[in-house]
This record gives C-alpha cells, sequence and structure tokens, in this order.
C-alpha cells in the first residue's frame, strides 16, 4: 500500500468518527500526498469531505504538495483535490 492510501484510509477513519460524534465543526484531516514524512494537516467540515471523496481515486493534498503520477484537479487556500493518472510505484 502506497503512502498516500495509508493517509486516505485514515482520513476516512476520522470521518467516520466525525460523523458517529455530530462533529460540526471543522475537522482536521492528514494530507494524502506522496511524502511519506508529510505530517501537513488542513481543516474540512463532513460535507466538504464528502464530496472530494464523492470519486474513487482522488486524493486531498495540502497545495503545493505532490501526489505521485497525479494531476491537481482544484485546489484553493486550504487543500488540493488530486486524481491519480496511473497506479503503481515509480521506479
Amino acid at each position: 500500500m502506497e503512502s498516500e492510501d495509508v493517509f486516505r484510509n485514515a482520513n476516512d477513519r476520522i470521518a467516520d468518527k466525525a460523523a458517529e460524534l455530530a462533529w460540526s465543526d471543522p475537522i482536521p484531516f492528514l494530507c494524502e500526498c506522496s511524502d511519506i514524512r508529510c505530517f501537513a494537516r488542513f481543516q474540512l467540515t463532513l460535507e466538504e469531505y464528502g464530496s472530494a471523496r464523492a470519486q474513487s481515486g482522488q486524493y486531498l493534498i495540502k497545495p503545493g504538495h505532490q501526489l505521485s503520477g497525479g494531476i491537481i484537479l482544484e485546489q484553493d487556500d486550504r487543500v488540493a483535490l488530486a486524481e491519480k493518472l496511473y497506479a503503481g510505484r515509480e521506479t
């Protein structure tokens, strides 16, 4: 499993717990970039997070960070939505 998938899974668990607790404030999520040493965070509401997760293969990263094999679809000052163009690791 690639690092971005590990952080994506962690974010899904964060969102699940926030929904279980009926959390309404913005929630801190982890950057899902390809840098395994990155522990950057950003805040989104559950609605924003759910909207970003509507399409599989999309990742949430901090603006200026990179997703290996991916492109930025949209971004604002808090977060960028990226999509992988191909699966697998670069060698």
